[in-house]
């Protein structure tokens, strides 16, 4: 919980310097872990994976072996010649001579193979001189009388035999031999017998090279070969329990493990069996990963103590960014961070800064701003400047022609009245859309008495959108601009029509008048196509010059002030014909800003 106390009263810069680390710090450990753990299961892997090639290289060049003694058998069993002499022997020398020339041409160029040929009658012939050894003795054997019930085509396959030609191959103490009886068809007694043999030592010498202790066992689990003779003809348990041994399997045998595996081959039901050493396996591999393991040891020691500086030195920046926003909140809005640079944290200053010169802008501007809409008020209500008498001598007036009957008069009268008393004594900003239109009317009734033209003006008010607020005077301007330019040749109709549209205020008025050239609709509409910030610039202009009065810019002018982008006007006309303006701003405003409608005097 400390810790976390700490954490919380840390810089941001102090807080980053530190994820920053951890991400390094965590990541790395995680890695070397995991990079660990991977890799010593990828070196098990690797090491099973190659003990089996290993083991299957010899597995088929001992199965080529085998399929070698196979085939000599199977050559001599369908030779017709070997068939021919051995019964031409029996009476013949020469035949005799001429069957061990062709065993040997059979044995080829292998020096440890030896075939023999034993007939029913007790003959014997061979590829080898019997001074070496005497081939009837093979009818001694125990295993011989396997052989001799062997079927037509059936192999007998021995191995962990005591060589019986020690002259010839003196440093060679075990052979491996195949038998198989000789017949003409399968229903016929054996007319001899074939004992095919090679030294133990050409499976031996396969395993030559090899890292892994290789054997080769029968299917009565003895050893017949292995790199040590003195093994060949025990039981593979003396070696291993067998029970134990699945292949292939990792298992601890002599003090130190090591990878068992076991393929069988092809012929006899005989098997190879390796047992490799694991950590002799792995020993270059481990050194790799422990120096791999330590390089990137070092390498994240060094890239830790280089993130710390770097870090220092790219975060320096956010510390005086954030000196400086200590100072603005302070209240001093003319310091500056004087941060620069191409990067994140150089554009951010520079940023900051321009925020702080925009802010004192938009300071500068609100002031303007203010003092503006407190002039476009002044100048719509001192428009005309009447004395209040004058009021009240225009209310005696209306008196006396409503007694003279004279009602019409007296009408226009009471109008002018009603005018003047709102321009003189309505303070608020915002009126109802009621009030409005009542002002308006009863400026028509004014200028259709001192208008020489007759004019109309129709309403076409939606459902009750009455009581929405709007700013005032918005429409006896534009009123005014049609009678002084619209009407000034002939009468026509003014048309005013106010529509809702969701939160949003439609105001059109139309008149039919005399309406604006191409050219001068279009300077109108380049001086009203402008920003809040033009208007304003335009109107501190015109305060300079002159007064603009009440007339369609002061109209744009305020409504813009007001509303900004949620405020348009659309103006259009043909000329000769009409002209039509658009008003669309929004319909609601503080309520405590609306004044409430009059009523005709």
């Amino acid at each position: 919980m400390r810790f976390i106390l700490k954490l919380k009263h840390l810089s941001l810069r102090q807080k980053l310097i530190l994820t920053s680390i951890a991400c390094l710090v965590l990541p790395t450990v995680a890695m070397l872990y995991i990079s660990s753990y991977y890799s010593k299961l990828i070196i098990r892997e690797h090491t099973l994976e190659k003990a089996t090639q290993s083991l299957a290289i010899v597995q088929s060049q001992s199965n080529a072996i085998m399929e070698e003694l196979v085939s000599i058998s199977n050559f001599v069993q369908f030779d017709p010649e070997i068939k021919t002499l051995l019964e031409e022997a029996q009476d013949h020398p020469i035949a005799a001579r001429q069957l061990t020339t062709r065993l040997e041409q059979i044995a080829g160029e292998k020096p440890d193979l030896r075939l023999t040929l034993l007939t029913r009658d007790g003959r014997a012939y061979s590829d080898y001189s019997f001074y070496d050894f005497e081939p009837q003795q093979f009818a001694q054997q125990d295993w011989f009388d396997k052989a001799s019930r062997l079927t037509a085509y059936e192999t007998l396959f021995l191995g962990g035999l005591r060589n019986y030609l020690p002259p010839l191959d003196h440093d060679q103490g075990y052979v491996y031999l195949t038998a198989r009886a000789l017949t003409e068809a399968i229903d016929q007694a054996p007319f001899a017998y074939l004992i095919v043999s090679r030294t133990e030592d050409s499976i031996r010498d396969l395993f030559a090279g090899l890292e892994e202790d290789v054997y080769l066992l029968s299917n009565e689990n003895i050893i017949l070969s292995n790199r040590n003779a003195d093994v060949i003809g025990q039981p593979f348990e003396t070696i291993m329990n067998e029970e134990t041994s699945s292949s292939p399997s990792f298992i601890h045998l002599r003090g130190e493990n090591q990878i068992h595996l076991s393929l069988p081959l092809r012929y006899a039901d005989w098997r190879l069996v390796s047992l490799a050493p694991y950590e002799q396996l792995t020993g270059k591999l481990n050194t790799f990963y422990q120096s791999a393991l330590l390089l990137q040891s070092l390498f994240a020691i060094f890239f830790l103590f280089a993130l710390t500086y770097l870090l220092g030195r790219f975060t320096k920046p956010v510390r005086l960014l954030g000196e400086a926003v200590k100072k603005v909140e302070a209240g001093d809005l003319q310091y500056r961070s004087n941060i620069r640079g191409r990067d994140e944290i150089g554009r951010l200053g520079r940023s900051f800064d321009m925020m702080l010169d925009r802010i004192q802008q938009m300071l500068q501007q609100v002031e303007i701003e203010q003092q503006l809409k407190r002039q476009a008020e002044m100048a719509m209500l001192q428009a005309q400047v009447h004395p209040h008498f004058l009021f009240n001598v225009l209310s005696s007036i209306r008196l006396k022609l409503l007694l003279k009957h004279d009602e019409d008069t007296a009408h226009v009268v009471g109008s002018l009245a009603s005018l003047l008393r709102a321009s003189l004594m309505r303070q608020n900003e915002f009126v109802t859309l009621y009030a409005e239109i009542e002002t308006t009317m009863q400026y028509i009734d004014l200028m259709k008495f001192t208008m020489r033209f007759p004019t109309e003006c129709h309403l076409d008010i939606q459902p009750d959108p009455l009581t929405i607020t709007v700013p005032r005077f918005i429409l006896q301007p534009i009123i005014e601009n049609a009678y002084k330019h619209g009407f000034t040749q002939s009468g026509g109709i003014i048309t005013i029509k106010v529509v809702t549209d969701a939160d949003m205020l439609r105001i059109t008025i139309e008149d039919n008048g005399l309406g604006m050239t191409p050219e001068t609709l279009q300077n109108v509409k380049d001086r009203f196509n402008v920003q809040k910030r033009d208007v304003i610039e335009q109107m501190i202009a015109e305060e300079r010059t002159a007064a603009s009065g009440i007339g369609l810019f002061n109209v744009y002018s305020r409504l813009k002030l007001l509303y900004s982008d949620r405020f348009e006007m659309d103006i259009d006309s043909v000329y000769g014909k009409q002209t039509t303006i658009v008003l669309i701003f929004p319909a609601a405003e503080p309520a405590e800003s609306v004044e409430v409608g009059e009523h005709h005097v």
